[in-house]
């Protein structure tokens, strides 16, 4: 007889139960990680494709941005491209979408803004991955206008203002140390790419009495910034893309005296690479568009229009150059509220602003006068007989820093204390008043209008003298020169509006010297089509992104 233990039955049974609920539970524990594990992976493959999508996107704006460069749309066009059609070639999408089956497609499109006169655009471009889409769009400047110009004074080289009765008001900037004598008025900013000093001694930003008086002065913290960036200049070596600007259309590119245009976009006189211009109230010099002079240029008067005028040579300023119809200078618009002086920006849309790009020198006065020869050129330690010399200056291209006559290894693998300050490859010395400044006969003889004596194959030259003088106060408008600014201003109360950036400056006043910056020009407004005066300055990169965004996915056409 078997007698079985109904306990016994009972425990075998729950057992059985036990590992059939485990078994469930494992059953849906393996098939929940095992979804997860395959959601994970889809997401993997998601963001793969979420970041390749924005890639493609990306390299879209990027071959549009060369497109504009190569061949610019017209004013106020809008051109699209896409993969589709076959006009946004699929090489243009590099990295990611080589080979790769999960590109669904691409496109881009370019608008220009309509009265920016063909510098800004918009690109807005969007790629398909998969099933993940991305948009983005970018504001774009081709040919952006140096940083140089957002300064009413910039100085390549030691920056010094030297006389309490010196007034900025705006931005002053060096590419060096900035040494202020005698507490000059700053209302803007102050930027030195090392040291600020007073009297040679370097001064602590919020420590002791600050170099300067003004806003500067008042609140050193937030104006004074001693070891700020250095900032390149402009080369001027090549004109070629201003040329080509000039000639874009020289009904409406180049010089006019009164209503008689004197130069079409570029100057093309035979021998007579120079000209010689006099501005009058009633038959100002006019400057439109871009201009371009080969040779010197001979200036003073009542100067007009918006514009710039590239020269070649020398720009020798006889006497007095200002605006035939000036913005309103009463009230300097840096001090002002940024409200007010953006409103001051808009109001004086419509009045002059000309600016020069110098190759070669400013300069500023009656070069023959000895009275310039004196403080322009021959000045114990600043005048031009004693600076220009680049075959010493050593890394940093500052004469009499700690690294002069220290050799160095130059991007060709050269080694030498030679610096090219201004990137023409050769080795320049101190100026030289016969060959580089003095008003020759031969020099003359190449300006067109020089006025002579004599008629016929008599005619001769008049001594610069007879109609240049250093009795001036008064200069308007922007100067560039990546050389020297010799300027002898013998008047009393000398005034700039506008701007002055060189690489070397002697700027001799009298009884005082005040510097207006012109806040039209500042980058501030570059980008906002309703108050940007597009003069064709000198660029310092071909393209500028202003901004960079993200969109809401845009599924059209993809």
């Amino acid at each position: 007889m078997n007698i079985i233990s109904m306990n016994r039955r009972q425990e075998q049974g729950s057992a059985l139960l036990v590992v059939i609920v485990t078994g469930a539970i494992m059953c849906v524990v393996i098939a929940s990680v095992l979804k997860l594990s395959s959601n994970s992976i889809y997401n993997t493959y998601g963001r793969v494709d979420w970041n390749k999508a924005y890639y493609n996107s990306e390299n879209a704006m990027v071959w549009a941005a060369q497109k504009i460069l190569d061949n610019p749309p017209g004013a106020g066009t809008s051109n699209y491209y896409s993969t589709a059609s076959g006009n946004l070639p699929t090489s243009a999408l590099v990295g990611p979408t080589n080979g790769d089956a999960n590109f669904k497609g691409a496109w881009v499109s370019i608008q220009q803004f309509t009265n920016t006169s063909g510098q800004n655009y918009l690109i807005t471009s969007s790629a398909r991955v998969n099933d993940k889409i991305r948009t983005v769009q970018a504001s774009i400047t081709t040919y952006p206008a140096s940083t140089v110009f957002d300064n009413e004074y910039f100085l390549d080289n030691w920056g010094w203002w030297w006389g309490s009765s010196i007034t900025g008001n705006g931005a002053q900037r060096s590419n060096w140390d900035f040494d202020f004598q005698g507490r000059p008025v700053a209302n803007g900013y102050v930027y030195a790419a090392d040291l600020v000093q007073q009297n040679e001694v370097n001064y602590n930003v919020g420590q002791g009495t600050p170099p300067v008086s003004g806003l500067a002065g008042n609140d050193p913290v937030t104006y004074i910034h001693p070891g700020a960036q250095r900032v390149e200049m402009p080369r001027l070596l090549d004109f070629s893309n201003y040329i080509a600007s000039a000639l874009s259309n020289t009904s409406s590119n180049g010089i006019w005296i009164g209503s008689t245009q004197v130069v079409f976009g570029v100057q093309n006189n035979g021998t007579k690479t120079g000209i010689y211009l006099v501005g009058t109230a009633a038959n100002p010099i006019i400057v439109k568009g871009t201009a371009v002079v080969p040779g010197d240029v001979i200036i003073k008067g009542k100067v007009s229009g918006k514009g710039t005028l590239y020269v070649g040579g020398q720009l020798y300023i006889a006497g007095d150059l200002t605006y035939a119809n000036p913005p309103d200078f009463s009230t300097a618009p840096e001090t002002m509220s940024a409200t007010n002086r953006d409103a001051w920006v808009q109001n004086n849309q419509n009045a002059d602003l000309v600016a020069f790009a110098v190759k070669g020198s400013i300069f500023g006065g009656d070069v023959t006068a000895s009275d310039w020869i004196n403080y322009e050129y021959n000045y114990p330690g600043s005048g031009l007989s004693h600076v220009g010399d680049e075959s010493h200056l050593g890394q940093d291209g500052i004469l009499g820093t700690g690294d002069d006559d220290i050799p160095f290894v130059h991007p060709d693998g050269t080694t030498s204390t030679w610096y090219d300050a201004d990137g023409n490859g050769q080795v320049n010395g101190n100026y030289n008043y016969n060959n580089d400044i003095n008003m020759t006969t031969a020099r003359a003889n190449q300006i067109l209008g020089y006025p002579t004596t004599g008629t016929g194959n008599n005619a001769t030259p008049v001594a610069y003298s007879s109609f240049a003088t250093s009795n001036m106060g008064s200069l308007d408008g922007i100067y560039y020169t990546d050389h020297a600014a010799a300027i002898r201003m013998q008047q009393g109360g000398a005034v700039y509006h506008g701007s002055i950036i060189s690489r070397n400056e002697q700027i001799v006043f009298t009884s005082s010297l005040v510097f207006t910056y012109d806040s039209r020009i500042h980058s501030r407004y570059r980008n906002n089509p309703n108050q940007y005066v597009n003069l064709g300055l000198p660029y310092g990169k071909i393209i500028q992104v202003n901004s960079l965004v993200e969109l809401t996915p845009d599924t059209s056409n993809l």
